[in-house]
């Protein structure tokens, strides 16, 4: 499937908006050509995720590819706005994290995968490189989900570059195959975290386009790109699913450009519908219960 939302008569994804977010069709900016996507989420006290949903996908292999754009005015906050994730279910519905999720932290791209071992939520974090406001981002994930017996893997290209990879568990093996949003999610937002996080925080906002999401034959690869400024990437290893997973990648390190915004003042409709690393970067792997409280960092990954 894919949405390019150019046409006003195609049917578009679920829109799943908490508080007062919009998720608004209109003209790209930052000189792309065509319609985009633009979803915000307002420093209100209530709202924390405006997103597009895509259901129904199965077991098997994918690639989830999409464009985004950061304006060129974004504001760095040293907390997670997550702007594509999967989702899969957990046994008793607590707790619940997306099993894999792209977001920007602070001035930097990265990805965070969680999988149940031993009755808890671990998480890696993988870096991948800094952000570009003002750019418009090529994102590719190819993605094989894990089952009980066997490791998944996860490739991600950025402007047809790669700059993470990944195998090892990457599912909570639990429930429906993890469903596909993307958008823009806030979770320290949420209500019930109270008004620390938001202050001084301003309007999320953030546009998409070019979604698409395409079976990939079972066991494949992607193809191999040039690899971002730092260094060739390593080949990830395939361990058990219950040690911790060996992500790699090579994203540049250079600082955030800042180039200026061009989103333009024209009417924007609202959407409608049925509904890795730089050489001695560290990963940070964590527990968590499967409630979803924060454990102690319990081992540090230097690839």
């Amino acid at each position: 499937m894919s949405y390019d939302f150019e046409s006003p008569s195609r049917k578009l994804p679920f829109v799943a908006v908490n508080g007062f977010g919009r998720v608004l069709v209109g003209p790209a900016p930052g000189g792309k050509s065509g319609q985009a996507v633009r979803v915000n989420i307002p420093s209100d006290g209530r709202s924390f995720k405006s997103e597009l949903v895509v259901k129904g996908l199965d077991a098997g292999g994918h690639r989830f590819s999409f464009a985004n754009y950061l304006p060129g005015d974004w504001q760095e906050r040293d907390l997670d706005t997550i702007v594509a994730q999967w989702f899969g279910k957990q046994d008793d519905g607590g707790g619940i994290k997306p099993v894999v999720a792209l977001s920007i932290h602070g001035a930097d791209w990265q990805v965070k995968v969680h999988w149940m071992a031993d009755g808890e939520i671990r998480e890696a974090v993988i870096p991948l490189g800094a952000a570009r406001p003002g750019h418009w981002n090529r994102w590719a994930f190819d993605i094989t989900w894990s089952s009980a017996g066997q490791s998944g893997s996860i490739a991600v290209t950025r402007d047809g570059v790669t700059v993470g990879s990944y195998q090892g568990a990457n599912n909570h093996h639990r429930g429906e195959p993890p469903h596909f949003r993307i958008g823009a999610h806030r979770p320290n937002w949420r209500p019930e975290k109270g008004p620390s996080k938001r202050i001084g925080a301003a309007e999320a906002v953030l546009f998409l386009d070019d979604v698409a999401i395409t079976g990939t034959p079972a066991g494949s690869r992607p193809d191999a790109g040039a690899t971002a400024p730092g260094g060739a990437a390593s080949p990830s290893r395939s361990p058990a699913l219950s040690p911790s997973p060996a992500p790699a990648g090579s994203p540049s390190t250079s600082s955030s450009a800042r180039a200026a915004s061009a989103s333009s003042g024209a009417p924007w409709g609202a959407v409608g519908g049925a509904a890795a690393l730089a050489g001695g970067a560290l990963v940070l792997l964590r527990r968590r219960c499967a409630k979803g409280s924060h454990g102690s960092a319990h081992r540090r990954a230097r690839t």
